[in-house]
């Protein structure tokens, strides 16, 4: 049995950008905090959780309250919705994304998991705007994991105790520099995507990698 886990934003979803617009956006109303200059690459855990404490425990000296998560992850999710209002052009599948996870949830020696460093509600809204019901599958998200890899780590186990058969290969599918690192950590297979074709997964070293998920079965 093969295990295949995908990223969301950059990977199933094109929200890269309005993602990263709605955070910083989010993170100013609610901390009154401008992290548009941040780069997100020298973070330690590049998550939603992480980056979060990360650069409250850097500018206020503690971490969060969980009042603040929660306000935090309410504007996030409604700045979110009203970009959707605005222009539902900016919650596109990446090309192939939603034909390919069908295909696969047919394969009877295939089981198919979701591991994001983004929150449950705003990684459901993404999923949702594309046609693809996160109840399916197993799921990992920064709700409860703090690092990649036990976000990565999670799937992995959820889908090793849904399956009679075991699963003796993953491949995770993903398009951040973290998530590559995490998967090399772990010892898991990769498949980048570059939908933005920075070439930056080619840069460190990795050499599988394709521009979309269209005409991978």
């Amino acid at each position: 049995m093969t295990g295949i886990i995908f990223d969301i934003d950059g990977t199933l979803t094109n929200t890269t950008k309005v993602d990263d617009k709605c955070f910083i956006n989010a993170f100013k109303i609610v901390f009154g905090i401008d992290i548009s200059y941040q780069n997100w690459s020298e973070l330690t855990n590049v998550t939603d959780w992480g980056i979060t404490e990360e650069i409250i425990i850097k500018n206020w000296n503690r971490i969060p309250t969980e009042i603040e998560y929660e306000k935090m992850i309410s504007e996030f999710v409604a700045q979110l919705h009203s970009e959707s209002k605005v222009n539902e052009k900016q919650f596109q599948e990446i090309e192939g994304a939603l034909n390919f996870i069908t295909f696969l949830s047919k394969k009877s020696n295939i089981s198919i998991g979701i591991a994001t460093g983004g929150w449950e509600q705003s990684a459901n809204l993404k999923l949702k705007s594309i046609g693809i019901d996160a109840a399916e599958f197993a799921v990992g998200n920064s709700n409860h994991f703090k690092t990649r890899e036990g976000i990565l780590s999670k799937v992995i186990q959820e889908l090793s105790d849904n399956r009679k058969n075991k699963i003796d290969r993953i491949i995770y599918f993903g398009d951040g520099t973290w998530d590559f690192l995490t998967c090399k950590k772990l010892n898991i297979e990769f498949i980048g995507i570059d939908n933005s074709k920075n070439n930056k997964l080619k840069k460190l070293g990795q050499k599988l990698y394709l521009a979309t998920l269209n005409n991978t079965n």
